[in-house]
């Protein structure tokens, strides 16, 4: 199986989206929701072809939808790579 890495972009996004999900509707939907975000991440790894492709990037990047955010990836040889995660309203190609 693959080797999951986040970059230090991604790790910032996640821990966005945990202190907004927290300051809005608490500990426990936090980490619930987090977990709905790292389950995502596992499924990509068990089926790298489950995201679409992202065709506005040059880096053949796929995304991967989880409620409302999308996981960016790519694959590196023996290493899934997440890029970014971003809320599905955001303007996609400013972060990407």
């Amino acid at each position: 199986m693959l080797e999951l890495l986040l970059t230090p972009k991604a790790e910032h996004d996640l821990e966005k989206i945990f202190q907004f999900t927290m300051n809005s509707w608490g500990l426990k939907q936090a980490e619930k929701y987090q977990d709905e975000l790292y389950a995502g991440m596992q499924l990509i790894l068990e089926n790298v072809f489950i995201g679409k492709i992202y065709s506005h990037s040059e880096l053949h990047y796929r995304k991967f939808h989880i409620n409302r955010h999308l996981i960016f990836y790519r694959i590196d040889e023996n290493v899934c790579v997440v890029v970014r995660i971003l809320h599905d309203r955001m303007d996609l190609k400013r972060y990407i």
